[in-house]
């Protein structure tokens, strides 16, 4: 007895290790077959992005605006090339040489500096070792100080840090170029956005359209069976299904192509899913035109740019009115020199040399240094109305976004009032409808019409809110500068 007690015992105990293996099998089976492996559950999920999320991606991964930034180093490498010209120099020389009864090798170096008003001071220490035939040899050594100074042209910080100031505007340039692309970033970013809601929208709002004529459908051959609607009935609902299941096709194809827009903006794989979010709420506007018009000229880059152009342009009619004066040059030396059979007392210089010289070459008419100054100051003319020109066209501009998100505002708010009448009379068809007192003309009507109102309320109002982004970077208040 106690022994069949045993036996029941452990045929229920292997039982049930017996059933947890298979349950423990079939989990794992089931995880294998609908989560998969981590790498593929990670490629299904959707990444939700709110719409600062999406700005903030693509001012960080946009490849356009790497390779802005990209340009922005690149001018500063260049301005350290043209700063290294008044750094201290450090120039290795040597020289060799040999004649039928000497032969002659030398080693020195030069340090050599620049400075902005013009002068070029360098010193220059070096040995040299002679060799004659009958294997006898000496050394000389020297130490060199010059000075070479621009008494006309040329002088002056002005003129000689030229390729610095050049530089440094060509880096304020691509600064401002660098933004400019970042406020084109955020725009292109903000309207993908709003695109994929706007379409997202259109794609429920189709479906619902959609259920609603199949019902139409559906109800018009049930009724045309019982002799209560005729075939034209039939045609109707059925016609008005397929202009909204194309419709419904057209808006999933648009929701498509507007989501890979912005993974190309955001430079991310267009094989991974994404999801956006954005408010839908706008606000009237809270400045005026001309409140509007004064921020742009004082924040715009772009006035700011030709602003900086001009200085630049006045600058090189400066440097051409200095090219206009002859070459003088001041070129001071002094040099002290000694020799020794003996390398140890080479140096013991006992020998001076200096010297003061004039040098002068110049063209006497100076005709195309003349041209050329001409031509800078026709620049500067030429840059001074293109800037009331871009004055005018940011006046111009600010105008005519003001006055779209004005008649934006205006149209949503016809299309909120178009809603209420179009609803008023579904309401009223349906219920002439439901009595017998009219076909289903009137009702699919009502609802096409009141689907089409807010279509047309969605498109205002996502013209309003993109149109207020287009506003704030017209101003010049998008982003800082």
């Amino acid at each position: 007895m106690h022994r069949l007690k045993r036996n029941v015992r452990r045929g229920v105990q292997f039982f049930l290790l017996a059933a947890l293996f298979l349950l423990c099998f079939m989990r794992v089976e089931i995880w294998g077959q609908e989560s998969g492996s981590p790498q593929e559950t990670g490629s299904r999920l959707e990444s939700v992005l709110t719409l600062t999320d999406v700005i903030n991606l693509a001012l960080y991964a946009n490849r356009s605006l790497i390779s802005s930034a990209y340009g922005v180093e690149n001018r500063k490498f260049s301005l350290d090339a043209a700063q290294s010209e008044f750094e201290w120099k450090l120039i290795p020389g040597a020289d060799a040489r040999a004649t039928d009864d000497m032969s002659i090798i030398g080693a020195g170096v030069t340090v050599e500096k620049k400075f902005a008003p013009g002068p070029v001071a360098a010193l220059s220490p070096k040995i040299t070792r002679f060799d004659d035939d009958d294997d006898s040899e000496a050394y000389s050594g020297k130490f060199g100080i010059s000075l070479t100074v621009p008494l006309l042209r040329g002088f002056g910080s002005e003129v000689n840090l030229n390729s610095v100031r050049t530089a440094e505007y060509s880096l304020r340039t691509a600064h401002r170029s660098h933004y400019l692309v970042k406020v084109n970033i955020v725009l292109e970013a903000v309207s993908a956005t709003y695109d994929i809601v706007e379409q997202g929208e259109l794609v429920h709002l189709f479906q619902d359209q959609t259920k609603s004529f199949q019902g139409h459908v559906v109800m018009a051959k049930a009724r045309e069976k019982i002799g209560l609607a005729t075939p034209i009935d039939v045609y109707r609902a059925e016609i008005r299904l397929k202009d909204a299941q194309d419709n419904l096709s057209r808006a999933r194809e648009a929701l498509r192509s507007a989501g890979d827009r912005l993974k190309i903006v955001l430079a991310s794989p267009l094989e991974q899913a994404m999801q956006v979010v954005a408010p839908l709420d706008y606000q009237p506007l809270d400045i005026t035109v001309e409140e509007a018009v004064v921020t742009a000229l004082k924040h715009r880059v772009v006035l700011k740019q030709v602003d900086d152009r001009i200085e630049e342009s006045r600058r090189a009619s400066r440097l051409a009115k200095n090219n206009l004066l002859p070459q003088l040059d001041l070129v001071a030396n002094y040099t002290r020199s000694g020799s020794h059979d003996k390398f140890s007392r080479s140096m013991r210089l006992n020998e001076d040399f200096w010297g003061i010289n004039l040098t002068s070459t110049t063209d006497w008419s100076r005709t195309a240094e003349k041209a050329g100054y001409q031509q800078t100051l026709l620049a500067v003319k030429t840059d001074e109305l293109n800037r009331w020109t871009i004055t005018d066209g940011i006046k111009r501009q600010i105008r005519q976004n003001f006055d779209s998100l004005l008649k934006a505002a205006e149209r949503a708010q016809i299309r909120n009032e178009q809603i209420g009448q179009a609803s008023g009379k579904l309401a009223l068809a349906e219920i002439k409808f439901g009595y017998g007192m009219a076909n289903n003309f009137d009702v699919i009507e009502a609802q096409t019409e009141l689907q089409r109102a807010r279509v047309n309320l969605l498109a205002a109002k996502i013209e309003h809110i993109v149109g207020r982004y287009r506003l704030r970077a017209a101003m010049g208040t998008l982003i800082e500068s």
